[in-house]
């Protein structure tokens, strides 16, 4: 039987049935990819999954509402729930911390970007913004094609994300000094 990660002992001692609850929560912790290759955090994250999954999410609508500058999100398969921010600079410090099937719900829920972090497509960006995806599926992002907020980020960019930026970008955009573009 594999070493159970610290993660799981939280799970137990957070107030998780015991017995048979306990016993599948072990088993489910020990088939996750991110416990079994040690990964505390994520495994962290399945615990806390798991608890919910038993009925303990940190918010709902009814019983256990989120307060005035955040909404409740759950994930599509309602095994997780969480109040999360409505208020930008919250956001974009919290969501870099989701799992990206939560990260999902929570751009569609509070219509915000999850900025440097991949979008996996067209849904992961709102408000006007695109998702920037290269071919090798190396790297992906939501970016502007607004010329200020694009040459105020660009600057950090590889040069191979740039060029996918600019097939994204039509018109060609400032970065830093110079002037690019795809030929």
């Amino acid at each position: 039987m594999a070493k159970l990660p610290v993660a799981f002992l939280l799970l137990c001692c957070s107030g998780c049935a015991a017995g048979a609850a306990a016993s599948a929560g072990a088993s489910a912790l020990e088939r996750d990819d991110e416990c079994a290759a040690g990964l505390g955090e994520e495994c962290a994250l399945s615990a806390l999954q798991l608890r919910a999954h038993a009925g303990e999410g940190q918010c709902d609508n009814t019983t256990k509402p989120c307060p005035a500058s955040s909404k409740c999100v759950s994930k599509l398969d309602g095994t997780w729930s969480q109040c999360v921010p409505t208020e930008y600079s919250e956001f974009r410090s919290e969501c870099v911390k989701y799992s990206s099937d939560f990260r999902l719900q929570a751009i569609k829920a509070v219509n915000l970007n999850c900025e440097n972090t991949k979008c996996e497509g067209p849904e992961w960006c709102v408000r006007g913004y695109l998702c920037a995806q290269q071919a090798d599926g190396g790297w992906s992002q939501c970016i502007s094609c607004n010329k200020k907020t694009f040459a105020a980020n660009c600057y950090s960019w590889k040069d191979s994300f740039k060029v996918v930026a600019q097939s994204v970008c039509p018109k060609n955009h400032k970065c830093g000094q110079s002037t690019w573009g795809v030929k």
